[in-house]
């Protein structure tokens, strides 16, 4: 058990010598990927920023679609109610009309005859009985 001991101790040491001994190009590198990281980092973040954008004005437009959406159907209904109140007048008309010349035959049947042509045709019938008598 020393034995594995020493040895995973030996090996630690050697790997942390080799981040040690790393040459000025192996760290130019790094320097290199980590700057490329960092840009394509903030990239990502611009590109989220962008879809969030986006993902807003399509939830805004959708709103307004719905919202327009639902003023045409309003506007429909409203159509809608103003032809069956165009109809119920016409049908009132109708009716009014009906009315009103049923109350005119009405008035022409049950209008009262003159007293004047009541006495005209009594006096034509005692003009005709006085002239037979007198014959």
């Amino acid at each position: 058990m020393l034995a594995s001991l020493t040895g995973f101790t030996s090996s630690v040491s050697a790997q942390s010598n080799d981040y040690i001994n790393i040459g000025l190009s192996d760290s130019q590198e790094i320097l290199r990927r980590l700057q490329d990281y960092e840009l394509l980092r903030q990239v990502d973040a611009e590109k989220d920023k962008r879809i969030q954008n986006l993902e807003a004005q399509v939830a805004s437009l959708n709103q307004t679609v719905t919202l327009d959406q639902r003023e045409i159907e309003i506007n429909q209904k409203m159509l809608e109610l103003k032809d069956k109140e165009i109809a119920a007048l016409n049908r009132n008309f109708e009716q009014m009309k009906d009315i009103a010349d049923r109350a005119l035959k009405l008035a022409e049947t049950s209008k009262p005859t003159s007293n004047w042509q009541l006495y005209g045709i009594l006096g034509l019938a005692a003009f005709a009985i006085g002239a037979l008598i007198a014959q």
